[in-house]
């Protein structure tokens, strides 16, 4: 048996032909927050893992740096797949950038790219053949989690035997296997290869990344998937239903690693809901502390209002923790039913003391332009954020993204009945679909009410807490604004409200 084996691994080592994988990230509008794309970082160590050669394109890094338009990036990439020569091209793809993903196929195709062209991500999991059907220059899509699904890809294995593969050939479009593509054993993973990212970048001091706190912080994930199925969310699309965990010995080599090789003194842990397992929590908690790095790094988390305690509380402070951004929604217990939260405005309100009393910062992310919106619900909101007074917090307007319930639940149509052009992804992304309420007259309770309670919020937690350049940034800003409205003869606050940094 074990001459058998050796002759096996002789055979495969002899027909190994090791292929080259070029993953690229949407460009995106510049933005001071700076979060990893995650997943470019896992499938390239993969790979890299299995004897393959990966590099990481990242367009938004790439842009941010040259501060120029697309044109500067689209150049860079270009001089990049023409370098590196990729046998695989990857294309990252997110709902409101897909026409980004549009544009990079077409122009690789244009410049005489031979190799495959591939896309995975959340938009692509959600609409899989609409993706290849919209965008002609795909050869296949990974619907779901890629790591394993690429490196038998590289391997040679037939796409067919394969799950959540849907792929192009002479005849059509193959539909994929289900189900989609998800990584049973997290650990089994390669440490994610951050070596091929802009970690320069990523790493540069900003108060954007750890809300508040002027860190080199970088972003991780620690698990995948959520037990709870928000109407809206489609954050754990790709990852799909339930929870799986890397464990804390995993996670504790991982920040150990990032600690030794990059100037890092801040870490925020994106995970949808990283208090999901409490003993998980504890040993990461204990791990930091033995290792002495709850002295060198401040961290921040996501996490669920009702998965907080006064004990667990205390123990992410003493182990480091200084923030924990907390999705509290709406101030109305009927809207956060409707929503399908699984939560109650109580636990919102409870959440926030007990991270005050510990000593940790809170930031709950709201929404706005909800389904039935009345000024009643906005009063309710700031009626919320009066009594519960998180350090800070941001009202995003409601966004309605494919594969989700809400999505199927209002036609679930626009993707298949438009064009994936900037113009068109945008104005969908920019419009009101449900709330039902005029913009004037939201726009009017947003002047009286909502903007003067954001200034004085603002000033109220600012002082001790941001930073002196960023205090400074803010009072220009502002007053450059109101110049130019007083120059244009405007006085209406601008419809979209600010962060309540």
């Amino acid at each position: 048996m074990r001459v058998a084996a050796d002759t096996k691994a002789a055979t495969r080592m002899l027909s190994f032909r090791q292929m080259r994988f070029l993953f690229i990230s949407p460009f995106s509008p510049l933005t001071p927050v700076r979060w990893m794309p995650l997943g470019l970082p896992f499938m390239a160590a993969q790979l890299r893992r299995d004897g393959h050669a990966a590099e990481i394109f990242d367009r938004f890094a790439v842009q941010s740096r040259a501060g120029q338009g697309v044109s500067a990036a689209d150049k860079s990439m270009l001089a990049r797949i023409a370098g590196f020569r990729p046998d695989w091209v990857g294309l990252s793809t997110i709902t409101p950038l897909i026409h980004d993903t549009v544009h990079c196929a077409g122009l690789i195709r244009k410049e005489g790219f031979r190799g495959e062209i591939w896309a995975g991500g959340y938009h692509a999991t959600a609409l899989p053949e609409l993706t290849l059907r919209k965008i002609p220059e795909l050869d296949g899509v990974v619907a779901g989690e890629g790591e394993e699904v690429l490196s038998k890809l590289a391997d040679g294995t037939d796409p067919a035997a394969l799950p959540g593969v849907w792929r192009r050939d002479g005849s059509g479009v193959r539909p994929g296997n289900a189900p989609k593509a998800q990584v049973a054993d997290l650990d089994g993973l390669a440490l994610p290869a951050f070596d091929l990212m802009d970690m320069g970048f990523y790493t540069e001091r900003t108060a954007y990344t750890v809300r508040g706190h002027n860190l080199r912080a970088v972003t991780l994930i620690t698990s995948r998937g959520c037990e709870f199925r928000c109407r809206f969310c489609a954050e754990s699309l790709t990852y799909g239903r339930g929870i799986r965990f890397h464990s804390a010995e995993y996670i504790l080599e991982w920040v150990r690693k990032l600690a030794a090789e990059y100037p890092v003194d801040g870490i925020h842990f994106h995970d949808n809901d990283f208090l999901a397992d409490e003993g998980r929590v504890r040993k990461i908690c204990a791990g930091l502390r033995r290792l002495g790095l709850h002295r060198r790094l401040r961290w921040s988390i996501q996490a669920r209002s009702d998965r907080l305690s006064p004990e667990l509380a205390r123990l992410l402070k003493q182990s480091g923790c200084v923030l924990v951004e907390i999705g509290i929604e709406t101030g109305s217990q009927e809207e956060l039913d409707r929503l399908g939260k699984g939560a109650t405005v109580d636990q919102g309100e409870r959440a926030v003391r007990l991270c005050r009393r510990a000593g940790l910062d809170v930031h709950a992310y709201m929404l706005r332009r909800t389904e039935n919106e009345t000024l009643a619900v906005l009063d309710q909101r700031l009626a919320w954020l009066r009594r519960a007074d998180p350090t800070s917090f941001q009202w995003n307007d409601l966004q309605i993204y494919p594969g989700t319930p809400l999505y199927a639940e209002r036609g679930g149509d626009f993707f298949a009945r438009n064009p994936w052009t900037e113009e068109a992804v945008t104005g969908y992304y920019s419009a009101d679909h449900v709330s039902g309420l005029p913009p004037e007259i939201r726009n009017a309770w947003t002047q009286k009410h909502f903007a003067p309670f954001v200034r004085r919020h603002f000033w109220r937690h600012a002082i001790g807490r941001v930073p002196l350049d960023s205090l400074v940034r803010r009072i220009w800003l502002g007053g450059t604004r109101r110049m130019k409205r007083l120059v244009a003869g405007e006085s209406r606050v601008p419809a979209r409200t600010p962060d309540a940094e």
